[in-house]
């Protein structure tokens, strides 16, 4: 080698110096950029000549610009976001609904519900008194807006997640697209040798940010690009192609976005159900399932009050001598077809038929052909009981007894599950008739007789008879367990008497020609038009309520605290049986007390966004320590820079004075020769 290999191998030494200056001076430039992993210019010898004695070196050259990075710690990091994403906007909802509810100041639902109460209490203190009957009603009032409050709140609030899913849905598809156009741009510059390190950069923080909003999977294709998938394996990103989340109103969901995955053809696929994690999980979950299911608890508790209220305030008597009227709005029938059905049957909802049989469940009809149905409450999974309601007759009272006459109504010929009684003669008198002065007496008689029919008995077959003091109907169940079980009121003398006439008889299983009106559990129903194989149609006693809950009762002598109309005005038995609801357990809500059951809705709430809270501060903190190993391994350290920094000058110093040199000694040889 020659003076010029001495030129080269400084050559060489001044311009690794200068690449690995460069890449020092990146990483000091982006120290604080986030997402950015620190580079190296990796040196290794150049190769060498042979000479005599041996090989001789050529210089220096910089291989690779390495990125420093540890995929597991990216893998965890990208795990964290997710859970991050979800327990984040989780915890912010939950303190958000909690806010809702008021209690700590005492002016919540569980404050005036103690107030309606003693309201109550003071009524049947002085029973011939107005004015606590007037202070009642405003209580009352007061209690039916703080419940409708809430739950205008809960709708709005569910609304509120429904549009930040939306944007969620819209920031996903950007990141998918920005992801897929790194992939492109990342295999373009591989493709070539070269190492695409500020993009792979640029795309694991997309794919961070992506994580934080929805649960992914990420596959390496080794080309240098990545596919990521979403729900069960939808792919968003392929290659160079990404495909976008819609937002599609769903009619199963009241009109809210359901989250569907583009298929690229005239039908989208729903993935709501398969997304679990990120933003999006967590907003799904608030939406379809936390916020729901306060919804339904309030539903139920504000059903429950009105039922129960109703229900013996109606059998009482105000100051005025009035009776049979509601306190409260009196409860309907919610229905709802379902979106999926292929026929053209509709369900509408008719009155509560009996309000003490009702269980504040959910029940649907099932067709498994266009003719079959079956009649389930979708609470439990059972099958509904067969029965037969009456239309509404005039309630027996003290004032108008309902009265039986022998040989002139007394008699009734039923069917239970497919055997017909024999003539069934209930007890009356020849003149002026027996009377009944109450519908549980008419509903203890029509049991025991229907009962003690030999024909029925010998066939195994008995009734529950009972009397609605609320719609004024006679209920009668078959004891039967099939879903083929019915009763039906075929003859008699005393079927219009008792409004047994042109009731109606229900299976839970059974022939369908619409229209056919159903009864189950004192909810009655209407199926009109022709339905399909597969259709569905829900129904129950209790949805909305909370949202529609009113007064029904605005007049202070109408509240009803006596018991009968001779007890007026000092008789309170009315008011102190429903002073006795306040410890009272429900079972429609669960066994519990109003007080408890409000409690129940009301902490529950407190105590998940608790937890979330405390899961959200433990995963910052783990999510903390994996930002700071990652720092450790692909963070930039100033000092370390520094140091490379002063050792890439020094070694360009020394290549500057290696030139130096062999120029010097050129110019000596040159000289040799004049």
């Amino acid at each position: 080698m020659g003076l010029d290999g001495l030129l080269d191998i400084g050559k060489s030494a001044l311009s690794a110096a200068q690449q690995a200056l460069t890449v020092t001076g990146h990483n000091v430039a982006n120290i604080n950029t986030p997402g950015y992993s620190r580079q190296e210019a990796v040196l290794t010898e150049r190769s060498p000549v042979n000479g005599n004695p041996g090989q001789v070196g050529t210089g220096v050259q910089v291989t690779q610009i390495r990125r420093i990075v540890d995929s597991f710690i990216n893998r965890e990091l990208t795990a964290s976001h997710e859970l991050l994403g979800e327990l984040s906007i989780t915890q912010e909802q939950l303190f958000q609904i909690q806010n809702m509810f008021s209690d700590s100041n005492d002016q919540g639902i569980g404050a005036q519900m103690n107030e309606f109460f003693r309201s109550l209490q003071d009524v049947a203190a002085s029973p011939s008194d107005v004015t606590p009957r007037s202070v009642l009603l405003a209580k009352s009032a007061l209690l039916t807006n703080s419940i409708t409050q809430v739950a205008g709140d809960l709708s709005a609030r569910r609304s509120s997640v429904n549009e930040q899913i939306k944007r969620t849905i819209a920031e996903i598809n950007s990141l998918t697209s920005q992801v897929a156009e790194l992939n492109n741009k990342i295999v373009s510059v591989e493709i070539t040798g070269q190492n695409a390190n500020d993009l792979r950069d640029q795309r694991d923080q997309a794919i961070n940010d992506l994580a934080q909003r929805i649960d992914i999977s990420v596959i390496d294709k080794g080309n240098g690009a990545l596919s990521v998938f979403v729900g069960r394996g939808q792919v968003v990103v392929e290659d160079n192609l990404s495909r976008k989340l819609v937002a599609v109103a769903s009619l199963e969901n009241g009109g809210l976005a359901n989250v569907q995955y583009d298929t690229g053809s005239t039908r989208s696929l729903d993935i709501s159900s398969l997304i679990s994690g990120g933003k999006m999980g967590g907003l799904l979950k608030i939406r379809d399932t936390i916020i729901p299911e306060l919804q339904t608890s309030f539903d139920k508790l504000s059903a429950s009050l009105v039922n129960e209220v109703n229900q013996l305030h109606r059998q009482g008597y105000g100051l005025d001598g009035s009776t049979g009227l509601d306190f409260f709005s009196p409860l309907t029938a919610t229905t709802h077809d379902k979106s999926t059905n292929q026929g053209s049957a509709t369900l509408a909802s008719g009155p509560i038929t009996a309000n003490s049989l009702l269980t504040l469940q959910d029940y649907a009809i099932r067709f498994s052909s266009s003719t079959s149905y079956s009649i389930v409450n979708t609470t439990t999974g059972a099958t509904v009981k067969g029965n037969y309601t009456g239309i509404a007759v005039t309630a027996p009272t003290v004032d108008v007894p309902v009265k039986i006459v022998t040989g002139t109504n007394d008699t009734l010929t039923v069917t239970v599950d497919g055997t017909a009684s024999g003539a069934i003669t209930l007890t009356g008198a020849a003149s002026p008739g027996q009377s009944y002065t109450s519908g549980a007496s008419l509903a203890v008689e029509l049991q025991t007789k229907i009962n003690a029919d030999a024909t029925l008995a010998a066939a195994g077959k008995s009734v529950v008879v009972t009397y609605d003091t609320t719609a004024s109907r006679f209920t009668i169940t078959s004891n039967g367990s099939t879903t083929a079980s019915a009763v039906d009121v075929t003859g008699g003398t005393v079927r219009a008497t008792l409004g047994l006439l042109t009731g109606t008889a229900t299976a839970a299983s059974g022939t369908y020609s619409g229209p056919q009106t159903f009864t189950i559990d004192g909810i009655q129903v209407t199926l009109s038009g022709t339905a399909a194989t597969g259709d569905e149609f829900s129904f129950n006693s209790y949805t909305d309520t909370a949202k529609e809950l009113g007064m029904s009762l605005t007049s202070a002598s109408k509240v009803a605290a006596s018991s009968t109309r001779a007890g007026v005005p000092g008789n309170n038995a009315t008011m102190l049986a429903v002073i006795a609801l306040q410890t009272k357990s429900i079972a429609a809500i669960g066994g519990a007390t109003f007080g408890d059951a409000y409690r129940v809705a009301a902490t529950g709430v407190g105590v998940a966004a608790q937890s979330a809270e405390t899961q959200l501060n433990a995963q910052s903190i783990l999510h903390e320590q994996l930002e700071s190993f990652r720092a450790q391994s692909s963070g930039v350290s100033i000092d370390e820079e520094l140091v490379d920094m002063l050792k890439y000058q020094r070694i360009f110093e020394a290549a500057s004075r290696l030139i130096i040199a062999t120029d010097e000694m050129l110019q000596t040889l040159l000289n040799l020769k004049r």
